[in-house]
């Protein structure tokens, strides 16, 4: 960041806020608004839409109500610090929680590797540390899967739950309590571990808005969509506009990088032609249906 910000060719705004969008490619007119109320005009050739997500915080499994229950992102803060007792004794992780047909109707993509990734860390530090890990689908592909093993090995346990049988977490006294259904034991089963760990999934931040100002297409799910799964992953319908991160979908980091170049080398294309040739947009009266009332005419 700090070399971005150290370049001359390239102004950083922070705290600011798009308030107007017009043009076309190549001739593109933006109102920046920043914080404490100022605004100024910015010509530009193109745009790239970078503007990441957050966490959900789904309600249901004590996530605000009780400070044992933590998202995967806090409990990764925890285990990065320096506390003796980071590691728990004992710790349930339950995935998709809220997602994939709750709150949330998509698989965040990245829940699973946190998961591992974290389970990994506690047995690395604890390794007498009982890790459960409930799960509807595990899916770390790709080299993850390695971890996955690796966590295996390790002693960690993958219990599978469906979701009409969701795991409920309460809170009996002081302690923390997790109930699910087995489905090799066929019967509810009761535990009380230190913690609990949540795999939440990752909404857009202020795509609406956008959406709005650019009159660009978003998704059910409130991401942008693109003008061509295959053919132009990282454009939108809305010319000299494209896309990358979180903004289009949730995803790990590697594949956000690559969606970024792949981003960032596409809106070069027509900065570096210099002029950009816009396709003329012709009207045409189809004669059947036409009844001669001559609005056309006048537009």
């Amino acid at each position: 960041m700090a070399k971005v910000e150290a370049n001359k060719h390239i102004d950083v705004l922070t705290k600011a806020e798009l308030k107007d969008f017009s043009g076309f490619i190549g001739n593109f007119s933006s109102v920046v608004g920043e914080e404490g109320g100022a605004e100024h005009t910015v010509d530009h050739g193109v745009v790239v839409l970078a503007t990441g997500g957050h966490e959900h915080r789904p309600e249901g499994y004590q996530l605000e109500e009780n400070s044992k229950v933590l998202t995967q992102t806090e409990l990764e803060k925890r285990l990065a610090g320096k506390a003796k007792n980071r590691a728990p004794k004992s710790i349930v992780m339950i995935q998709c929680a809220g997602s994939r047909g709750d709150d949330l109707k998509y698989c965040s993509k990245v829940c699973c590797n946190h998961a591992v990734k974290n389970a990994l860390t506690i047995k690395e530090l604890n390794p007498a540390s009982q890790v459960i890990v409930l799960y509807r689908d595990m899916r770390t592909y790709g080299y993850a899967e390695d971890a996955y093993r690796e966590a295996r090995l390790k002693g960690v346990i993958f219990i599978p739950y469906e979701l009409d049988r969701k795991p409920v977490v309460s809170e009996e006294g002081k302690k923390l309590q997790v109930t699910f259904f087995d489905s090799l034991l066929q019967e509810e089963v009761e535990m009380t571990p230190e913690l609990v760990a949540l795999s939440v999934g990752i909404v857009p931040d202020g795509t609406e808005d956008l959406s709005k100002l650019l009159k660009a297409p978003l998704t059910d799910d409130r991401f942008f969509l693109e003008a061509h799964v295959k053919l132009r992953p990282v454009e939108l319908p809305v010319s000299g506009v494209y896309v990358c991160g979180l903004a289009h979908g949730p995803k790990p980091v590697d594949e956000t990088i690559a969606q970024a170049q792949a981003a960032a080398a596409k809106a070069a294309i027509p900065l570096v032609k210099g002029a950009v040739s816009i396709d003329p947009i012709v009207s045409v009266v189809e004669q059947e249906k036409c009844i001669g009332c001559g609005i056309c005419a006048s537009l």
